[in-house]
C-alpha cells in the first residue's frame, strides 16, 4: 500500500515539474511575440499582403487570396516607402523594356522655335486694273487667257468707239474757228484728253485731219494677267475692267501664328522657310507685318513677310513651312519638362515623378500646371520643384502599370475605391 502511494506522488510530482517547465516556455515565447508586435507598432507602418495574380488585393493579415486562392505575399514590410501607397513600384527589367527614361527637372534658358505653315501670295501693292478710258466695242484681243505675261506698252486690244469719233469731229470743226472761238477749240482737246488721248494723239488728228475709229488699249505697268474679264465683241463703259495684272517679281509669304504663340513674334524676326515644290532649299525673310486680328475660326493671326521672285520661280498659293526662333523665352528660375513626358486627361496634365531613396524604383503621379510651349518642352508654373526626376519616356507604360495595380493614375484620380478588400478570416481560420 505504501509502495503504490509513493508511486502516486512520483508520478503527480514529475507531472508538476513538466507543466512548471512547459508553461514557462510558453509564456516566454508569448513575451517574445509581443514585445516583437509592440515593435512594428512602434514604427507606425502597416504590413500588406497582396496576391501576385491579383495586385488588387491588400489584406491586413497573411493568408490566402480570396479571388484565385493562392497564398498572399507581403506587399510593404515596413519601409520608409511603405506609407506611400498611391507609388507604382516596377522593377529595373520593367523599365528596360517599357523603355522608361527619366530626367531631373530644371530651368531652361533656350529659345523657342516656333514652327508655322502657309502659304506665298501675290504682294496686293503690285495689283493693277486695266480700264477702258471711253466706250466703245472690243474689235480685237490681243490677251486671251489669264496668266499670260505682258509689259508696259503693249498692246491689249483694239476698241470701237463711236463717242471717240464724235469727240474728234468735233475738235476738227473747232480747229477751223479757232481763231474766233478759242474757248470752243480749247473745250475740244480737254474732251479728248479726259479719255486719256496724249498731247502726240491729239497733236496727230489736228495735223492729220483724219478721224481714227479704232483705237489701241495699252497695258499700263508690266505683270501677270491674274484675271481676264473681257471677252471679243463685248461693249464696255469708260472705266470698266479689262484685266487685271501683278507683279510676281515681288511675292508675299503669310503664315498663322496661333494667339498662344504671339507673344513670341515680333516684327523684324528672321524667318526660316521652306516651299513644297522646293523642299531642298531653305529661304530667309524677316517679318514685316501681324495682322491686329485673330481669325474666330482658327484662333490665329497672319504675320507677313516680303520675299523677292528672281525668274519667278515661286508660284502664289505654295504651300510653305516656316520657323520662327524667338530667342530667349525663359530664365533659369523657369521650370521646363519635355513635351513627352506630359500625359493629359481632359482639363488635366500629369506627369510621374520618381521617389527618391526608394529600394525598388517607385513613381508618383503629379498633377501639374502648365505654361507657353518652348519648341519640345513646356513651361511649369505649379506642381513641380527643381531637382526632382520625372518619367521623360515611357510615362504610358508607368501609368498602365498603376491601373493594373490599382494605384492612382491618369485615368483614376484617386485610388481604385472597391478594390482594396477588407481583411477576413479565411476557412482554414475559422477551425
Amino acid at each position: 500500500m505504501n509502495k503504490l502511494f509513493a508511486s502516486k506522488i512520483g508520478l503527480i510530482s514529475i507531472t508538476l515539474f513538466v507543466g512548471l517547465i512547459l508553461g514557462w516556455m510558453f509564456h516566454s515565447l508569448g513575451s517574445d511575440s509581443t514585445e516583437s508586435h509592440d515593435h512594428d507598432a512602434s514604427k507606425g507602418v502597416p504590413t500588406l499582403w497582396t496576391c501576385s495574380m491579383d495586385p488588387q488585393v491588400k489584406l491586413n493579415a497573411p493568408g490566402d487570396c480570396p479571388i484565385c486562392g493562392m497564398d498572399l505575399i507581403p506587399l510593404v514590410q515596413g519601409s520608409e516607402e511603405s506609407s506611400k501607397l498611391q507609388a507604382i513600384q516596377m522593377t529595373e527589367e520593367a523599365l528596360a523594356m517599357a523603355a522608361v527614361q527619366t530626367q531631373v527637372v530644371g530651368g531652361s534658358t533656350s529659345g523657342k522655335d516656333l514652327l508655322l505653315t502657309g502659304k506665298l501670295q501675290a504682294d496686293e501693292r503690285e495689283n493693277a486694273s486695266i480700264t477702258t478710258k471711253f466706250p466703245g466695242r472690243i474689235e480685237k484681243l490681243f490677251v486671251t487667257f489669264t496668266g499670260e505675261q505682258i509689259k508696259a506698252g503693249q498692246k491689249l486690244a483694239t476698241i470701237y468707239s463711236p463717242e471717240l469719233i464724235t469727240a474728234q469731229k468735233e475738235l476738227l470743226e473747232a480747229i477751223k474757228t479757232k481763231s474766233t472761238y478759242p474757248q470752243l477749240y480749247q473745250a475740244s482737246k480737254e474732251k479728248l484728253a479726259s479719255w486719256k488721248l496724249t498731247p502726240a494723239q491729239i497733236a496727230e488728228i489736228e495735223r492729220s485731219g483724219v478721224i481714227k475709229d479704232k483705237w489701241d488699249i495699252l497695258a499700263d505697268q508690266s505683270g501677270v494677267v491674274i484675271q481676264k474679264n473681257v471677252s471679243l465683241g463685248d461693249y464696255v463703259g469708260t472705266g470698266s475692267v479689262l484685266f487685271t495684272v501683278t507683279d510676281l517679281s515681288k511675292l508675299w509669304l503669310r503664315l498663322d501664328v496661333y494667339e498662344t504663340d504671339l507673344p513670341f513674334v515680333a516684327v523684324g524676326d528672321n524667318i526660316q522657310f521652306t516651299v513644297a515644290g522646293r523642299p531642298s532649299e531653305t529661304l530667309q525673310a524677316r517679318v514685316s507685318f501681324i495682322d491686329p486680328l485673330i481669325d474666330p475660326n482658327t484662333r490665329a493671326a497672319s504675320l507677313r513677310a516680303e520675299i523677292s521672285n528672281p525668274g519667278m520661280v515661286l508660284k502664289p498659293e505654295m504651300f510653305v513651312t516656316g520657323k520662327i526662333s524667338a530667342g530667349k523665352t525663359s530664365t533659369s528660375s523657369d521650370l521646363v519638362v519635355p513635351r513627352t513626358a506630359i500625359l493629359w486627361t481632359g482639363k488635366r496634365s500629369v506627369v510621374y515623378v520618381k521617389v527618391p531613396n526608394a529600394a525598388v524604383p517607385s513613381f508618383e503621379m503629379r498633377e501639374v500646371t502648365l505654361g507657353n510651349r518652348l519648341g519640345e518642352n513646356y513651361q511649369v508654373m505649379a506642381g513641380l520643384q527643381s531637382g526632382e526626376e520625372i518619367v521623360a519616356q515611357g510615362a504610358f507604360a508607368v501609368d498602365a502599370s498603376a491601373q493594373l495595380s490599382g494605384k492612382k493614375s491618369m485615368m483614376t484620380p484617386s485610388e481604385s475605391q472597391g478594390q482594396k478588400i477588407k481583411s477576413k478570416p479565411s476557412s482554414s481560420h475559422a477551425h
